[in-house]
């Protein structure tokens, strides 16, 4: 059986080691979406904490979007249960969790149920606070695992979970230790930043290092494994570089270059394409948005020497939605609409980025006079 993971062993001993040397009951690993947290979580840090006999807990709050409490009661009660870990978490590492594709692929259906967002019941954050002291309570340490965390972070029917875990880390803190990822930096801002939470402003958070050539070149030598093919590193690289460096969309190329017996790396990139819409998730994004939310998303993408509510910039936005200028509230109520969709955040003295690079170049090559 051929590993096609690619381990990132140093960065897991860096959390741990934090853990066990007192520096700080939590941490938070940011990385935009499908850049790999998930995989590091369940395949390089869960089994090194295995391996030092730590209970493992591991909750996405993307799981039960409506009701993030049940996802985490339900994540508890299993990490309670003594299942082994290995089979608790397997399920979640897989093609359809970690690429987000939109596409048709063969014997995959995907079903969306639409809903509102649920207050968490008084049961289940009872049983959250029980949960939690149970495992506080156990001979070896706890580690929890609590993918875009962010998320809390989007709704006002979530903030007594967010308060209840608040509390419950704080007081237990020298045995369950927490790691939080992110994929939203003003998510997370507005959670770990709150005055009034001390223990999510003591995390410590660290961006996840981006893949390089050492990535590529491994999953080469999976991909010769397979196929006693070889392809070139060079023409590699510069494909993963097309696919904004994200390892679950160059992963899932190499499959399907092996299913197609494809043997040339840019062929088998050009094919891709137009088999999987890579860039539909940015366009089903776009055609939900408001135009003047549009117009400003390009007058950031564009870089322009103008601030966002100069003159200037409400002449130019006036100018691409047929209006002589666009008032400053309008241009305010169209950040806040971008930050609640957590595609912007705040880089500070009002400067505002884009939370996925990729999304950003999209954008600078798109227009409404475009049709997308």
């Amino acid at each position: 059986m051929i590993d096609w993971h690619f381990d990132r062993g140093d960065l897991a001993k860096h959390f741990l080691s934090a853990f066990e040397t007192g520096i700080t009951g939590s941490l938070t690993l940011f990385a935009p979406r499908r850049m790999g947290k998930s995989e590091f979580l369940l395949l390089d840090l869960a089994p090194l904490a295995h391996q030092k006999k730590y209970n493992i807990c591991y909750c996405s709050f993307w799981q039960l979007k409506d009701n993030p409490a049940k996802a985490l009661r339900h994540a508890l009660e299993e990490a309670l249960e003594n299942q082994d870990w290995r089979q608790r978490l397997s399920g979640y590492i897989t093609p359809s969790t970690t690429l987000e594709l939109k596409g048709e692929l063969p014997g995959m259906t995907v079903a969306l149920k639409k809903s509102g967002p649920e207050r968490p019941t008084e049961d289940d954050l009872l049983a959250i606070i029980d949960l939690i002291r149970q495992l506080s309570r156990k001979r070896r340490p706890s580690l929890l695992l609590l993918d875009e965390v962010q998320h809390l972070s989007t709704r006002p029917e979530f903030e007594s979970l967010v308060a209840t875990l608040r509390t419950e880390f704080e007081t237990h803190r020298k045995k369950v230790h927490v790691v939080f990822t992110g994929s939203s930096r003003d998510g997370l801002m507005r959670m770990f930043r709150d005055r009034k939470a001390p223990m999510f402003h003591a995390s410590q958070q660290i961006d996840l290092p981006e893949l390089g050539s050492d990535f590529v070149a491994y999953m080469l030598q999976c991909f010769e494994q397979a196929s006693k093919v070889r392809l070139s590193l060079a023409a590699a690289v510069r494909v993963f570089a097309d696919l904004q460096k994200g390892p679950a969309l160059f992963h899932h190329l190499l499959k399907f270059m092996l299913i197609q017996g494809i043997s040339d790396i840019s062929k088998g990139y050009e094919v891709f394409s137009q088999v999987i819409d890579i860039e539909e998730d940015y366009e089903s994004v776009w055609r939900e948005l408001l135009p003047v939310d549009q117009a400003v998303l390009q007058l950031l993408a564009g870089n322009l020497s103008i601030g966002l509510y100069t003159e200037a910039a409400r002449h130019w936005l006036g100018e691409k939605l047929g209006v002589d200028e666009v008032s400053v509230p309008r241009i305010q109520n169209a950040i806040d609409r971008l930050r609640d969709e957590q595609l912007i955040y705040s880089a500070g003295h009002s400067r505002w980025a884009f939370e996925d690079t990729a999304f950003r170049e999209w954008v600078s090559d798109h227009s409404p006079a475009d049709g997308k």
